[in-house]
């Protein structure tokens, strides 16, 4: 799995013009993501990512950002396509990307961004040989909400 997503990364960051930074990425469980998600967002239960800038430039070419992938909400969302584990890969994969479009500045909270930002993580992950992750999920729902932002000190 590291290998899949430390390619993700490389290939997201580097198509969206990341030249340097730090990027963190953790897979964690349901129960994890639901104290995460609770603690950040104030909403219950688990998301599929949050994703946290932690102090992005995106002008400079410098990402710092931490991106939390839930694998529980990946395994039950490729189970409606099939199940296999090449589907779940495939979804963190999407959630990977979902996360760095986040913190490059995407979002998909109204239907001209929402088309707009998964239309671009369907692009990155068939250039990557994924093939289109989201439009082939047929249960999607509009709007996401792993968005995190980060306290400045």
């Amino acid at each position: 799995m590291v290998p899949l997503l430390r390619r993700v990364a490389q290939h997201v960051l580097a198509a969206e013009g990341f030249r340097t930074g730090t990027l963190s990425i953790a897979v964690v469980s349901a129960r994890a993501m639901s104290a995460l998600h609770r603690e950040f967002t104030g909403r219950p239960g688990p998301t599929d990512v949050l994703a946290f800038d932690l102090g992005s430039d995106r002008r400079a070419g410098r990402l710092d950002a931490e991106v939390i992938l839930c694998a529980d909400v990946a395994r039950r969302q490729a189970a409606t396509r099939g199940g296999t584990l090449q589907a779940a890969r495939a979804e963190l994969a999407l959630y990977l990307v979902h996360g760095i479009l986040h913190v490059a500045g995407y979002d998909d909270h109204t239907p001209r961004e929402f088309a707009r930002m998964h239309i671009r993580e369907d692009e990155l992950l068939e250039g990557l040989g994924l093939g289109p992750v989201f439009k082939t999920a047929s249960t999607r729902s509009a709007g996401c909400t792993g968005r995190a932002r980060v306290p400045r000190p």
